[in-house]
């Protein structure tokens, strides 16, 4: 699982590197993130424009309700903050925001294992996200939130994480382009997206105590 990630990102380094539109956030972005926190998002609006914005980590349907196993939102969202690349496609929590929703989450690292991993020639980690808005019955609360696409480890990562996985990182921009793309819905269209990141572009280091 990727469950907590870094970000030390200049706002307007981002928005030029990744042509974003509208900054629907306030200043730079230096914080470790974890399940449930806001965190930073690249999406697509409705005029096809990207823009940066702020979504809670833990994805939230659109259909959710509260039940009595569930009785509140988080503790639905602490089982979604990461999706399964092989399953996305199928499973009914992930399966529309896969065809309609993605988005991009910036990051500088990612933790797993007692070690930060991150691209050798210093890129941020582009991880593959997808996002949703849920709306309370009575209209008066709205939730946008957000899960982290998982794939097979590496090489590199298996080594550290008990179930070999690591989060989907978008190698470029073409990449990053297609997995924002409304026009590309099936699985099969992006599935050479969500393999594992090269372990010979990536280094690693242990996390400060």
């Amino acid at each position: 699982m990727c469950h907590t990630f870094n970000a030390s990102l200049n706002t307007t380094d981002l928005i030029d590197w990744l042509e974003i539109v509208i900054n629907r956030t306030q200043g730079d972005h230096h914080s470790s993130y974890f399940p449930l926190s806001f965190i930073p998002a690249i999406r697509l609006n409705q005029s096809g424009e990207r823009e940066l914005v702020s979504l809670q980590w833990g994805l939230l349907p659109f259909w959710w309700k509260p039940n009595a196993r569930q009785k509140n939102a988080k503790a639905f969202q602490r089982m979604t903050f990461n999706a399964r690349s092989e399953t996305i496609h199928e499973k009914p929590t992930y399966r529309e925001a896969f065809k309609k929703r993605r988005c991009v989450i910036p990051a500088s690292n990612f933790y797993e294992g007692g070690q930060l991993f991150r691209r050798t020639d210093a890129e941020f980690l582009c991880l593959a996200g997808l996002w949703e808005q849920w709306k309370s019955p009575d209209g008066e609360e709205t939730i946008e939130s957000c899960t982290i696409v998982t794939t097979e480890a590496n090489s590199l990562v298996e080594i550290y994480h008990p179930k070999k996985r690591m989060p989907v990182i978008l190698e470029d921009q073409d990449a990053i382009t297609r997995w924002l793309s409304p026009d590309l819905v099936e699985r099969e269209s992006l599935e050479n997206l969500m393999q594992p990141f090269p372990a010979d572009r990536m280094s690693h280091e242990r996390a400060p105590e």
